[in-house]
């Protein structure tokens, strides 16, 4: 791998696209009911591509300073990559991945451009405030109502992604440990927000939107073995451990995801979801996701 490829696949943390691909896979199948609109698909993952990547970049753009204090091998502050090109890049991106989504329809259009919006808001403005985990769990939210749109979004639709919103709502404000003085308290957050997620998945099978309750055994599985995660360093609390535990948590998005999938009654196309942790795995192994 280059310096370059290198210092740019950092920038945009590729191993975590796979997780905003998920998003869109799980939800365009439970849209479609298994049966693939491949056209659309296409480009929804163009769409998702566009707007998470630009999303990362802008991030680190808006941060630059920050970083040059804190995180300074980071590509912007490190000088690997040029910060006007950097820019340039993350809004580039921001507009395909618009383009993208306006190609299939005015619906898809709407909420790529609101989706837009909260990536922008978060990078620019609430990141640091108290509304900043809950811009980015409804930029996840969104992404999956993108995934939903190829078919009419009734009110199951609406309800559907909220344990994505929740769980990476946790997440967010778990990350806000990885830099600074060691503390519990986002590992304490994070775990009440774990709680809520599971309270949402039960919830979204008792209220029949979900019809295969047997998935809900291996759910709570999955969210044992993050929960588990946290508490592993919930004695000694570091920022590097926090690091880590954001990477399996974010990474956790794929099979949670999968779930939904498989909760929808369509188990073999949740395997199809759950084989996108293999390259995020992977990636994760050689570039930061955080």
């Amino acid at each position: 791998m280059t310096d370059r490829i290198r210092a740019l696949s950092q920038l945009v943390r590729l191993p975590a696209l796979f997780t905003a691909w998920s998003n869109i896979l799980a939800a365009h199948l439970i849209a479609t009911q298994g049966i693939v609109q491949w056209h659309a698909l296409g480009l929804l993952l163009i769409a998702t591509s566009g707007l998470y990547l630009g999303g990362m970049v802008l991030n680190d753009c808006f941060d630059v300073n920050v970083d040059r204090r804190e995180r300074p091998q980071r590509p912007l502050p490190s000088g690997r990559i040029a910060v006007r090109s950097a820019w340039l890049l993350g809004f580039s991106l921001l507009a395909l991945g618009v383009l993208a989504a306006g190609i299939l329809g005015t619906l898809q259009l709407l909420i790529a451009l609101l989706l837009a919006a909260a990536i922008l808001a978060y990078d620019g403005w609430l990141k640091s405030n108290p509304a900043g985990p809950v811009a980015m769990g409804a930029c996840r939210y969104l992404n999956w109502l993108l995934g939903l749109s190829v078919a009419p979004l009734d009110m199951a639709a609406w309800v559907l992604p909220v344990p994505i919103f929740l769980y990476i709502l946790s997440v967010t404000i778990l990350s806000r440990g990885e830099t600074g003085a060691s503390s519990r308290s986002p590992q304490i957050w994070c775990l009440y927000g774990l709680v809520f997620t599971a309270c949402g998945l039960a919830a979204l099978f008792g209220g029949g939107i979900l019809s295969q309750a047997w998935a809900l055994i291996p759910a709570v599985l999955l969210l044992g073995l993050l929960i588990g995660t946290l508490v592993k360093n919930f004695n000694t609390p570091t920022p590097e451990q926090t690091q880590h535990s954001v990477k399996v948590l974010l990474l956790g998005v794929i099979p949670l995801d999968a779930l939904l999938v498989m909760g929808a009654g369509l188990e073999w196309e949740a395997l199809a979801v759950l084989a996108l942790l293999i390259p995020g795995r992977l990636l994760a192994g050689l570039i930061y996701v955080t």
